[in-house]
């Protein structure tokens, strides 16, 4: 396994703004009709793997990379949707998820 250096740190941070912001755009794509929130969701999906395939090659673990990665997105890709698209918040929902996310991290240690 690779040392975390602060720029694995950077390409973890960057790939999942760019895969949260691909979420964002999804609704917007309107199933994939609207050319151009359609590129951006593409360009955006393609970045964030791009940086975990470099990260990967780097050497970090996919034992630790996929399920940061399998957590953190999902978190974000909820908050966008209660945030910015005004989904429907319950305190059961959230506290589910968060604890799904708990799970994921635990499991990666065991």
């Amino acid at each position: 396994m690779a040392a975390i250096s602060p720029g694995i740190v950077a390409m973890v941070a960057a790939s999942i703004a760019a895969q949260v912001f691909g979420l964002f755009l999804l609704p917007l794509t309107r199933g994939l009709t609207e050319p151009l929130p359609t590129l951006g969701m593409a360009a955006a999906f393609l970045i964030g793997i791009g940086l975990m395939a470099r990260m990967a090659h780097a050497g970090i673990d996919l034992s630790l990379l996929v399920p940061v990665m399998c957590a953190t997105i999902p978190l974000g890709g909820i908050a966008v949707g209660i945030l910015v698209y005004g989904e429907a918040a319950s305190i059961a929902k959230i506290v589910t998820l968060v604890l799904a996310c708990i799970v994921i991290g635990v499991a990666n240690i065991l």
